[in-house]
């Protein structure tokens, strides 16, 4: 069988993220399996793909809103509200749906799409509808919007985000409905999602590697628990926030 894994930001090798790591694990996960894997989409600038043998690089793009200046930011917001996009997608569309489906073509017979998470799927969603597809939901993209807005600092920031998670969830549960089969990160997301059932929805374990590490001996603990995340990110500063008010 071969796949074709579609995601906003094709793996480097860095590991930079928690996105970027689960990225790794999944298509890994895949190719042990049995499938083969050709993966497309965009890679940061003045990175290399992992595997360039097995990947299509649409472009290099810098899409994390924090490093954007204010007119790019305007200008996405713009292109957003003109297009009817959600804000995280349409900073994707730098590349038009001919070259998309020129990529695509490039990859050659496959049987599939695995669309991974919401922003790449949802830019470019009529050029994936050709072939079957399996959606990866790293989050429930909407929710997390609703929490953004709930703890937005200015009426135009809840407006963005009320915006976007309006738009998300009209487009997770469309991309839901289309799907053959949907995983996810997490056991709850299943049923936020509408996929509950088992012939929807499996969640996927959070593992980085098919073989625990060796214990090399006594461990030296010096904290009680340890985090790790993204913290710049929105959501997971609110859920910091959370735990460190709540627990």
């Amino acid at each position: 069988m071969h796949l074709l894994f579609a995601t906003s930001i094709v793996p480097d090798g860095a590991l930079a993220s928690g996105y970027e790591i689960a990225n790794a694990a999944i298509i890994d996960a895949l190719r042990r399996a049995g499938a083969r894997v050709t993966v497309m989409g965009f890679i940061w600038p003045g990175k290399t793909p992992s595997d360039p043998q097995n990947t299509i690089v649409l472009d290099a793009v810098e899409v994390r809103t924090e490093n954007a200046p204010a007119l790019q930011k305007l200008i996405w917001l713009g292109k957003a509200v003109v297009s009817g996009l959600t804000f995280s997608s349409v900073k994707l569309r730098v590349v038009s749906d001919a070259k998309v489906h020129a990529a695509i073509d490039r990859a050659g017979p496959f049987d599939g799409y695995v669309l991974n998470s919401v922003q790449f799927a949802g830019a470019f969603e009529k050029v994936l509808a050709d072939r079957p597809s399996i959606f990866v939901a790293h989050n429930v993209e909407h929710r997390s919007a609703e929490e953004n807005a709930a703890a937005a600092g200015s009426a135009l920031q809840r407006w963005l985000f009320r915006r976007e998670a309006r738009l998300l969830e009209v487009m997770e549960d469309r991309l839901c409905r289309a799907a053959r089969f949907v995983f996810t990160l997490a056991e709850e997301d299943r049923a936020a999602l509408g996929v509950a059932s088992g012939d929807r929805s499996a969640v996927l374990p959070l593992v980085t590697r098919a073989e625990a590490p060796t214990n090399k001996g006594p461990r030296r603990i010096d904290f009680d628990a340890a985090l790790i995340g993204t913290w710049t990110w929105q959501p997971n500063r609110i859920g910091l926030d959370w735990f460190l008010t709540k627990v």
